[in-house]
């Protein structure tokens, strides 16, 4: 739990620094395995794959190579298992959504995200350290689905039918988006840089140790 924890704050924390190092990624073929894992029983492994996922979603390259793996579904997977990463979530939801990949909304379709995002926007956010601001992702999410020219439509006509879609589809969101680190979401306490370098360093002397002459080492 606690090295699972320190290597994915380092992960973030390098693509977070050095963003253009995400372009290797999908070379790598390192994609796939970040959402592979999300559906593990172990709870810790869900938390650190939606942390991962969620700064990769920033890399125009990695959002074609996750158009191409099978990742929505994992995803609610992890959603349901870290009711406390919802927020984060439905944050990388909107930056996948947003870079207008077609097979994205093709798989939010057949999983059925549409529907479990108006649920979520409906009640189910209790353990989400940001309700409004995840509702306004959500929000915004759902609004990119619908400019897809080629399932743009089929979204649509799921959110027309919905009650709980009238009450938010008009309201401006952003104010409500936290800027929140994600290091909030790694470690309960100091930021990511903070975490990762606590308890390494040593406070220096002010000055030098004293000489040591000949006449003493002779004396030993």
């Amino acid at each position: 739990g606690e090295v699972l924890e320190t290597l994915t704050t380092a992960v973030v924390s390098l693509f977070t620094a050095q963003p253009q190092l995400a372009d290797n990624a999908p070379g790598l073929g390192h994609i796939p395995q970040v959402f592979k894992p999300m559906s593990s029983r172990n709870s810790a492994i869900p938390k650190s794959a939606l942390l991962v996922a969620h700064v990769l979603a920033n890399n125009d390259l990695c959002v074609t190579s996750m158009s191409q793996t099978d990742c929505i579904r994992p995803m609610m997977v992890a959603m349901r298992a870290r009711p406390d990463m919802i927020g984060i979530a439905c944050e990388t939801f909107f930056r996948m959504f947003e870079k207008d990949q077609t097979d994205l909304v093709k798989q939010a379709i057949e999983a059925d995200l549409v529907q479990y995002l108006l649920r979520l926007l409906d009640g189910g956010l209790e353990q989400v350290e940001n309700p409004a601001g995840t509702k306004a992702q959500i929000v915004k999410s759902l609004k990119a689905m619908t400019r897809s020219l080629e399932y743009g439509e089929q979204v649509q006509s799921v959110l027309d039918k919905s009650t709980v879609w009238t009450s938010y589809r008009d309201q401006k969101h952003d104010l409500f988006i936290s800027q929140t680190a994600t290091a909030g979401y790694l470690t309960a306490g100091p930021s990511v840089a903070g975490y990762l370098t606590a308890g390494t360093s040593a406070a220096m002397p002010d000055k030098p140790p004293p000489m040591v002459r000949d006449e003493d080492l002779q004396g030993e």
